[in-house]
């Protein structure tokens, strides 16, 4: 029963991979901007076992057709700073950081092969235990 508990919790994380892969893949169609990074707080995230990972939340403002615009923003571990120019991609209230369109081909990729053996696995694993 554990194994299977574990499978099926892979299997979660591969969808969760999955999703976000194809959203990363549909934010390359979105407009292009330019932002400019306004001010950031830098917090330490922690989960169990690890020393944690430094996040900033940075708003960042842009120019756009429709007149100006201002978001918050997650940023990694780097040290941005006011005054940055930040590559973003737009869709209505929706932005984000661009990335290059392998991130989220690998992210769906590794997302898919991750859902994929875990379906598999459950078959095999039921299949052997009906004929027990």
């Amino acid at each position: 029963m554990l194994r299977r508990g574990a499978l099926i919790v892979f299997g979660l994380v591969g969808l969760v991979f999955l999703t976000v892969g194809g959203w990363l893949l549909a934010s390359q169609s979105w407009d292009r901007a330019t932002g400019t990074v306004q001010e950031c707080t830098t917090r330490i995230e922690r989960t169990a076992g690890t020393t944690g990972r430094t996040v900033q939340t940075c708003t960042i403002s842009w120019q756009a057709a429709d007149g100006p615009h201002t978001t918050r923003v997650d940023i990694g571990g780097s040290a941005t700073v006011p005054g940055q120019s930040v590559e973003l991609r737009v869709s209505g209230d929706n932005v984000v950081l661009a990335t290059p369109g392998w991130v989220g081909a690998a992210t769906g990729a590794g997302g898919l092969a991750m859902a994929g053996t875990a379906a598999v696995l459950l078959v095999r694993q039921h299949r052997r235990n009906r004929r027990a």
